[in-house]
C-alpha cells in the first residue's frame, strides 16, 4: 500500500519526523547522504523506502540535504535563507535568480546542494519542512514568496 500522504504538509511532517528520528544515527545519515549522488543513491533507498521516498526527487534531495546539514529551523523559507547568505557573498543573488527560473521541481532540486552546503559552512539552519512543502507545490506562488523573502521588506 502506498504510504505517501496526499497533502504536502502531511508529507513534510512525515519526512522531517523520519529524518529527525535518524539524525543521530551516523551510519543511516551517511547512507541517506548518498541520495544526492546518481551513482550511489541506491544506498539510501532502504531507509527512504520506509517513507515511500524511493524515486521521489523531492524526498531524495531533501533527505540527502538534511543528512548533510541537519541544523534546522522553523522560521523562514529558502528565499530568506538565500538572503541571509547573500549578505556574506554577493554571488548568491545570481544563484537565487537561477533558482527562480527553474521550471520543474527536478531542476530546482539540482540547484539546492550548493546552497545548503553554504548554509552549513556559514552556520545557517534550514527550514526543511517548508522546503519540502515548497518543492511539492513548486510553481509561481512559491517563486513569488521566495522572491518576497529575498528582495522584499519586512512581512506585514
Amino acid at each position: 500500500m502506498n504510504k505517501t500522504a496526499a497533502d504536502p504538509r502531511e508529507r513534510a511532517t512525515q519526512v522531517v519526523g523520519f529524518l529527525r528520528r535518524h539524525k543521530n544515527d551516523r551510519g543511516a545519515m551517511a547512507n541517506v547522504r548518498c541520495a544526492l549522488s546518481e551513482t550511489r543513491k541506491c544506498r539510501a533507498w532502504p531507509l527512504l523506502g520506509e517513507i515511500d521516498g524511493i524515486g521521489n526527487v523531492t524526498i531524495e534531495t531533501v533527505a540527502g540535504l538534511y543528512a548533510t546539514h541537519p541544523e534546522e529551523t522553523d522560521k523562514g523559507d529558502l528565499g530568506s535563507l538565500c538572503k541571509a547568505l547573500s549578505g556574506e557573498n554577493n554571488t548568491f543573488e545570481g544563484r537565487f535568480k537561477r533558482l527562480l527560473t527553474c521550471a520543474t521541481r527536478e531542476e530546482v532540486c539540482s540547484h539546492l546542494r550548493p546552497l545548503v552546503t553554504a548554509a552549513k559552512s556559514k552556520g545557517h539552519p534550514v527550514n526543511y519542512y517548508n522546503l519540502i512543502v515548497d518543492l511539492l507545490c513548486w510553481g509561481d506562488d512559491v517563486r513569488v514568496r521566495w522572491a518576497q523573502a529575498f528582495w522584499g521588506g519586512e512581512a506585514a
